[in-house]
C-alpha cells in the first residue's frame, strides 16, 4: 500500500537544515578531580552512552585553570552516575557554568572510589 505525499500548504518554503557536525569541539580529555580538587567551566556538551560502559562525557570550556590546562581550554571528562543525576535534577543545560568537586572517597567491593558534588552558578 503506497502512501501519498503530504501537500505543503501554499506560501510555505522548505526550511534548510543547518549542516551538523558531530564533533562540535576539539576537546582534550582530562581526569576527573582527585580528592580536594575542582574543575570549573561552561558546560558545552553532554554526550551520553559513550564508551564500553555507556558513560556520559561532559565537555567544558574552563573558566579556571585545571591541571595543565589554561583558562578557556576546551576539555572533556568521563562523568559518573552521581554527576549525571545532579545535572539532571538541577536542570543544568548547555551554556551554564558548573564546578565539579571531589569531596569524598569511599570503598566499594574493595575498590577506592571518589564522590563528587556539582555546583551551579546562581
Amino acid at each position: 500500500m503506497a502512501t501519498e505525499q503530504a501537500e505543503v500548504p501554499e506560501g510555505f518554503t522548505k526550511a534548510e537544515a543547518p549542516q551538523q557536525n558531530t564533533d562540535d569541539y576539539d576537546t582534550e580529555f582530562v581526569d576527573r578531580p582527585e580528592l580536594g580538587e575542582m574543575i570549573q567551566g561552561t558546560l558545552l556538551n553532554v554526550k551520553p552512552d559513550c564508551g564500553e560502559f555507556d558513560t556520559t562525557i561532559l565537555e567544558l570550556r574552563l573558566s579556571e585553570p585545571y591541571h595543565d590546562q589554561d583558562e578557556g581550554a576546551l576539555v572533556c571528562f568521563w562523568s559518573t552516575n552521581g554527576i549525571d543525576s545532579a545535572l539532571e535534577e538541577n536542570e543544568v543545560s548547555r551554556g551554564e557554568e558548573i564546578a565539579v568537586v571531589c569531596d569524598d572517597t569511599f570503598e566499594i567491593d574493595g575498590e577506592n572510589r571518589r564522590g563528587f558534588s556539582v555546583y551551579t552558578r546562581d
